[in-house]
């Protein structure tokens, strides 16, 4: 450790610093991995595996050998105690999914006086376990949990869009394919995992999707981490972090800094997390929203606080690139501004039924004055955006850019039939840095109250950025001039 320390910094034993890193992925981003140095011989640790069926009872005796803590952390679940696991999920199970149609992809698990053991979800076909990594695909756990899962389909999942267009756009940006493989493939598990393995074989065999680290998809496990599955885990804002806590738009970030999260920082720990989202609300367990109050409740005006898994049925904005995608008359200030009240109004429905999550702890017109000034945040951020989005017009209007700024993020954001994408122009990279992240960065920050990111991690950031497009063009456009006089 110390050597590669040495190797890093010139000190032996000094921390590397964050600048090391982020040079790092901006030499990637640039297209500049070739220079980086080749890539080391991976160890090989070469495991016998257990091959055909196997006994359910060898999977304890077996992995306390090699995987105790695995084992400890499934016997002290819920769904590793002998009786029943859960009476609800029983009751669901037994009126849903009689024995006779249990399937290969949702096998209802009525257990009530036995126990649910490791092949209740991995199967007892050791081969295909070893050949899927062990994975469990969503279906698996819909057998118990129907009501979760369709909620959870219906609701699109954890994304905002189908996981095949949000595959293709991740493939298509420069950042991600420029990684090493072994950094991708880590990325995918981590950054991605919400996508899930729906099906066996537990990822997407398309070839097209090859090598990006499909194989270590995750499901249900991303928030209710195997092998404990612990719902007052997956309750904390802290499970969020892993995927919405990343630099650039870090949403997890942004709610600590509100006064939200600086109360739930001063008094979390003390809360009574095992209880469920509604009880804890209305009970005053919890006495400032979560992630989860927001994206996982639903509220009547005058009846019951239920819980939901449609995370995204409330979020009015997706991931905020409607000033990026904007065509025609709609990408001009005045058609914006009309797109962008259209897109309200088609959402009233959603932004009243936060109103109503709002209100256990505001009055109904506190949380629509503030959720309508974020509105105006965004507004007025995108605004800028479509400012930077006519320079570039502009330039490619006059042949000084290659493309408009519509095929410029088209060609970022969905995969064509290039995977070599050309290197990109300064001007063309501070945009794109504009649109997609900074602009994006104002607007959840807005909505998860940090007032200081949408000052200067987001409006400061986008006049900047603006400044130097325009600085830019006139360099562009000097330089098009004399070489036209020479």
């Amino acid at each position: 450790m110390r050597q590669l320390l040495k190797d890093k910094t010139g000190a032996p034993g000094r921390k590397p610093p964050g600048r090391y890193v982020f040079r790092m992925m901006m030499l990637l981003a640039a297209g500049w991995s070739a220079q980086l140095p080749a890539q080391q011989p991976a160890v090989v640790v070469e495991i016998k595996e257990p091959e055909g069926v196997q006994e359910a009872e060898q999977c304890v005796k077996c992995h306390l050998k090699v995987n105790p803590g695995l084992v400890a952390a499934f016997q002290a679940s819920t769904m590793g105690k002998r009786g029943v696991q859960n009476q609800a999920v029983y009751e669901e199970v037994k009126r849903l999914r009689a024995p006779k149609e249990k399937t290969e992809q949702r096998k209802g698990l009525l257990v009530r006086n036995g126990q649910i053991t490791c092949v209740s979800c991995h199967g007892d076909n050791h081969t295909t376990i070893t050949e899927t990594r062990g994975r469990v695909a969503n279906a698996v756990c819909a057998g118990c949990h129907d009501s979760v899962d369709k909620e959870y389909e219906k609701g699109g999942g954890h994304s905002v869009e189908p996981p095949a267009e949000y595959w293709k756009r991740t493939l298509a940006a420069p950042e991600f394919l420029g990684l090493p493989l072994p950094l991708l493939q880590l990325s995918r598990d981590l950054v991605f995992s919400q996508q899930g393995a729906t099906e066996p074989p537990y990822f997407d065999p398309d070839p097209e999707f090859e090598k990006t680290g499909l194989v270590h998809r995750n499901a249900c496990d991303s928030c209710h981490t195997r092998h404990r599955f612990d719902v007052a885990e997956a309750r904390r804002p802290e499970s969020c972090q892993t995927c919405h806590g990343r630099a650039g738009n870090s949403v997890f970030d942004a709610y600590l800094q509100s006064k939200h999260g600086s109360i739930y920082r001063s008094e979390g720990s003390a809360w009574n997390w095992r209880l469920s989202l509604p009880k804890a609300l209305t009970q005053g367990e919890l006495v400032t929203p979560t992630c989860a109050t927001c994206h996982m409740l639903r509220a009547e005006r005058y009846g019951d606080v239920t819980h939901t898994h449609m995370i995204n049925d409330k979020s009015i904005w997706g991931r905020g690139l409607q000033a990026a995608l904007a065509q025609g008359e709609q990408a001009s200030e005045s058609g914006y501004k009309a797109f962008f009240q259209q897109i309200q109004q088609q959402s009233s429905g959603k932004r009243k039924a936060m109103i109503l999550v709002c209100r256990n702890c505001h009055s109904e017109k506190f949380a629509a004055d503030y959720l309508n000034a974020c509105d105006q945040v965004k507004l007025s951020s995108d605004l800028l955006v479509l400012q930077a989005r006519a320079v570039l017009d502009g330039l490619a209007r006059d042949r000084l850019l290659p493309a408009a700024t519509s095929a410029l993020v088209g060609r970022y954001q969905i995969a064509g039939g290039e995977k070599a994408l050309a290197p990109l122009l300064a001007i063309e990279r501070v945009f794109l840095d504009m649109a997609l992240r900074e602009n994006v960065r104002t607007a959840l920050a807005a909505f998860h109250q940090s007032p200081g990111d949408v000052l200067w991690d987001g409006f400061a950031r986008l006049r900047k950025s603006l400044d130097q497009i325009r600085e830019l063009e006139k360099q562009m456009r000097g330089t098009a001039v004399r070489g036209a006089q020479q």
